[in-house]
């Protein structure tokens, strides 16, 4: 049975715990520290305070930028970040639900 871990990140100065299988907490808060940087430049750049609404844009941009072939060969590296992001994401969605 896989070990999991939680880890506890930070995304727009809000903590998070998120679970991952022990021995990627590394890779998790890289992932979370990418998603923080993408969500602060687009609130720099709207001005939008919106959780949610950051959450959005930044996964869209961060997709599309995958999607696009923009990703200088890091493809499964993008996986893996796009997975960790959608996990996050859904934490996000229990906590604020709950």
């Amino acid at each position: 049975m896989t070990e999991i871990a939680t880890v506890k990140v930070q995304i727009l100065g809000r903590d998070y715990p998120v679970a991952c299988p022990a021995g990627q907490e590394h890779e998790l808060e890289a992932a979370a520290d990418f998603v923080d940087a993408r969500m602060r430049e687009i609130k720099e750049r709207t001005g939008t305070n919106a959780l949610e609404r950051l959450a959005v844009m930044a996964a869209l941009n961060i997709a599309h930028t995958h999607l696009s072939g923009d990703s200088s060969g890091a493809d499964a590296e993008l996986k893996q970040l796009a997975e960790r992001i959608e996990s996050t994401l859904t934490k996000l969605s229990e906590s604020e639900a709950g």
